[in-house]
């Protein structure tokens, strides 16, 4: 099995199913766990029942997961592969299937770049040029540090996207130093 990491092309889809499985899991040892009780004692009002009562927060919590997940849909093949073979000599580290979490929910993005002081998102949505500042101030905020500034920029076409992403010129060695800590720190964000 393939251990996807976040960032990585597949992560978001990986991560629904393991959600999505254990859930599963959760609901079936629960059902049994009902089942069996009753068809033992022939009511649910026995101790027995705790066991069923105590996973139904685990139960939940998996649930839920998935379930905020469930609507992001990734790139697909064609457009990572795209993004791949266009950034190749950008000597770019481009993330996939980011999620930035606050309080307000989670935004998804299908793409983002952090190099040299410039955070490049990218974001398939229909209506990403009314709610572009809304996936702007999300990245602010997760990026917000009184000691470096970044400059952000979504985009909702993958070619303009890349010409964006190709365009930064290269990271000194204390500029990549800085944008490997805000990198870690959007993932660290989401789920």
């Amino acid at each position: 099995m393939n251990k996807y990491e976040k960032g990585d092309y597949g992560y978001i889809n990986a991560y629904k199913k393991g959600k999505l499985i254990i859930s599963l899991i959760l609901a079936a040892m629960i059902s049994f766990i009902v089942i069996t009780v009753i068809i033992m004692y022939g009511s649910t009002n026995k101790v027995a029942i705790v066991f069923a009562i105590l996973l139904s927060m685990p139960f939940a919590k998996f649930l839920i997961a998935y379930i905020i997940c469930a609507k992001f849909n990734p790139l697909n093949k064609e457009q990572y592969e795209y993004i791949e073979e266009n950034t190749k000599t950008s000597n770019s580290k481009i993330l996939y299937d980011v999620t930035i979490s606050q309080y307000e929910g989670v935004k998804f993005y299908h793409s983002l770049c952090v190099k040299n002081g410039i955070v490049c998102a990218l974001v398939l949505d229909k209506n990403i040029n009314k709610n572009r500042d809304d996936y702007e101030k999300w990245i602010s905020a997760c990026v917000t540090d009184e000691k470096y500034e970044y400059k952000i920029h979504v985009f909702g076409d993958i070619d303009a996207y890349l010409k964006k992403v190709n365009s930064i010129s290269a990271p000194n060695d204390n500029t990549r130093i800085v944008d490997k800590h805000m990198t870690e720190r959007i993932l660290d964000t989401g789920v």
